[in-house]
């Protein structure tokens, strides 16, 4: 028996969450698929300190998110309790309380079913469309089939678009196949004694403290720069001789994130693995005398005394995961958590270990009310990076990063969200050279800028019905700077929009009208343009019009200056792009910004209206909101234009 819905999504992801959550929210009957029996992927299976750097409104469903996360420890503990203060404003949190969000927002979602503990088995195409999609219980081994008019893979592999036919990269591209800097073979060093990037820091001292510990933890006089994000106390020192940019087949290596507590009430300690091999941690002394435990195992602090852990990272371990069969990658898995125990053994119990560091080590322990059902282990190993589809664009280093002749990175006329975080990679083999980081290695905070992630990133070559807000169309070094579980939910909420218009207007995703799309998105509060002065919760009659705008040439930086005077060669240079618009030509968006040149005077209401009644094709008008010879504003122009454009659209 055949289950039809309008729209079916793979991954219990954050991502796949979002799309479903917002495609049900918008009318439509959605099923989501999961492979186990909890929900929130990585953000409820252990990864706990949230990978951003900035805390503008960018996603209402991520916002919510955050809202109900804050809400628990404030509703909860008080807030003036220690709880509060360390979850952050709501980007901190327990795992158990991620999947509780998670959990009430899929069930406030009338429209929605859920398929627990389900892989996919086969995929029916006709033409470049699915027809439907057949999932195998991983309890019985029966069989669920499912048709839809849309399907969504939000899964951390792209496992049902690799079933459907689509082409898709494993592995790392050459330096030269996309002109990219940190491509290929790479040896780097890491530096976290001074913040990145400089122009967020906004004073000469960039220097970061001994324990610095992440971006949510930046103080506030070290975020005063022109560019309103949050620096972060990490960089690159220097690319090392041998980073020949060979491309492979390689990935960057996977672990488990453990919940960790020194609560003597709620800790218990790991036993030794029955493949213990201590051996295999003798490497570890050096750097845990070095640098420390908390440093070596980069402990991020939780509310109720509990700790994130980040280490036991095998790089090489895991390039037969992507392709793999389910028993292989449970056996990789097994291998990882073997490992990640194995290395918490040692520190606490081997006499290698100097006995500071044992005591440190045993001060921590499994937090015994989390990850109850699997021995207080995380369900969810880390896979950070696996298939990458073949899609309609491919987002690479360079779109991460300033485009010639503009004070941002390159414009994209189907841009549907926004990514911010450092380009970066963890190691891919375990070779070093003297100093360096495991091979592969990088972190580009230095150079990596807010970026566009074009619609076409979503959608495979080959299949018309399908969106794959996950494992999208990257490059492997592109992928750093999208691979964060907020940008995820950002790029899926913005799909499950995408999936519901296709839905309601009886078309493909790979068909519908992306202006229109993206008229709907900032109406409802997605970001698809960075600015540094405002955000999606600024209440301005020009909010929505710059987010649009800001993804079709318009500015040439992260600064929209809505209150400063229009300068009269910009009016101009803006009322033939809105004409190009209007007459549905094509042109090159950064181009356009590169042609934003100032003459240094300001035009008045009346001779805009002028100028726009000669530039704009008959017939069609503009009404600014300011009159006669008042100077008029370049937010009240944009909000004139865009109300223009979208009555095009009508």
């Amino acid at each position: 028996m055949t289950e039809t819905y309008d729209i079916a999504v793979l991954g219990g992801t954050p991502g796949g969450i979002a799309t479903a959550v917002r495609s049900a929210r918008e009318g439509h009957d959605v099923v989501l698929v999961t492979y186990n029996a909890h929900l929130g992927g990585m953000m409820a299976g252990g990864l706990s300190y949230t990978d951003t750097l900035t805390k503008k409104a960018r996603s209402p469903l991520l916002e919510e998110f955050l809202e109900r996360s804050r809400s628990h420890y404030a509703d909860t503990y008080g807030k003036d309790s220690s709880q509060y203060e360390y979850c952050e404003d709501g980007y901190i949190f327990e795992p158990h309380v991620a999947e509780e969000i998670f959990d009430s927002l899929v069930e406030d979602a009338q429209l929605l079913d859920i398929a627990w503990q389900y892989r996919p088995s086969s995929v029916r195409r006709k033409g470049r469309e699915i027809t439907e999609a057949t999932f195998e219980s991983i309890d019985d081994g029966a069989d669920l089939s499912i048709a839809a008019d849309v399907f969504v893979d939000a899964s951390y592999a792209a496992d049902l678009a690799a079933l459907s036919g689509v082409s898709y990269s494993v592995g790392r591209e050459a330096r030269e196949e996309y002109d990219e800097q940190f491509a290929g073979r790479l040896f780097t060093q890491l530096r976290g004694d001074q913040y990145y990037p400089r122009e967020a820091v906004g004073n000469d001292d960039y220097s970061a403290p001994v324990d610095r510990k992440g971006p949510l933890d930046v103080p506030e006089e070290k975020q005063r720069g022109e560019l309103d994000l949050i620096p972060h106390p990490a960089g690159l020192t220097e690319i090392y001789p041998q980073s020949t940019g060979e491309g492979d087949e390689r990935i960057q290596a996977y672990n488990y994130r453990l919940c960790l507590t020194r609560d003597p009430e709620n800790r218990r300690y790991p036993e030794k693995p029955s493949s213990y091999d201590r051996t295999e941690y003798e490497t570890a002394l050096r750097e845990v005398r070095e640098s420390g435990l908390r440093s070596y195992l980069r402990l991020r602090y939780l509310p109720n005394d509990k700790a994130d852990m980040n280490s036991a990272d095998l790089p090489g371990e895991n390039y037969d995961y992507p392709d793999g069969d389910w028993e292989t990658r449970d056996e990789i898995a097994r291998r990882h958590r073997q490992h990640a125990l194995g290395l918490f053994y040692f520190l606490q119990n081997d006499e290698a270990v100097p006995s500071d560091v044992r005591e440190q080590a045993r001060e921590w322990g499994l937090a015994k009310d989390e990850f109850v059902e699997n021995d207080n282990f995380p369900w969810q190993l880390y896979v950070r990076e696996a298939r990458r589809i073949h899609g309609r664009y491919v987002f690479t280093e360079n779109d991460a990063r300033h485009a010639r002749g503009i004070g941002r990175t390159p414009i994209t006329n189907d841009s549907i969200a926004i990514a911010e975080y450092p380009l970066d990679s963890h190691g891919c083999r375990k070779e070093c050279q003297t100093g360096s980081q495991p091979e592969g290695f990088f972190y580009a905070s230095q150079v990596t800028r807010p970026s566009q992630i074009p619609y076409r990133s979503l959608l495979p070559e080959t299949v018309d019905n399908l969106l794959v807000p996950v494992a999208l169309s990257t490059t492997h070094v592109s992928y750093g700077t999208i691979r964060l579980e907020p940008t995820w939910m950002h790029i899926g909420e913005s799909a499950g929009f995408a999936a519901a218009q296709a839905v309601s207007n009886g078309v493909n995703p790979g068909d519908i009208d992306v202006s229109r799309l993206q008229t709907r998105l900032v109406a409802n509060g997605i970001m698809i343009s960075f600015f540094n002065e405002y955000d999606m919760s600024t209440d301005e009659p020009w909010t929505e019009a710059i987010q649009w705008l800001g993804a079709h040439g318009f500015f040439d930086s992260y600064d929209a200056s809505p209150e400063e005077g229009l300068d009269a060669t910009i009016a101009r240079r803006w009322l033939e792009v809105t004409r190009t618009i209007l007459t549905g030509g094509s042109y090159d968006c950064t181009d356009a910004a590169r042609s934003l040149d100032e003459s240094g005077e300001t035009i008045t209401a009346t001779e805009f209206d002028r100028l726009a009644a000669e530039i704009l094709p008959e017939a069609r008008t503009v009404d600014t909101p300011f009159e006669g010879t008042q100077t008029l504003t370049r937010g009240a122009a944009c909000q004139a234009l865009y109300e223009t454009i979208t009555a095009s659209q009508s």
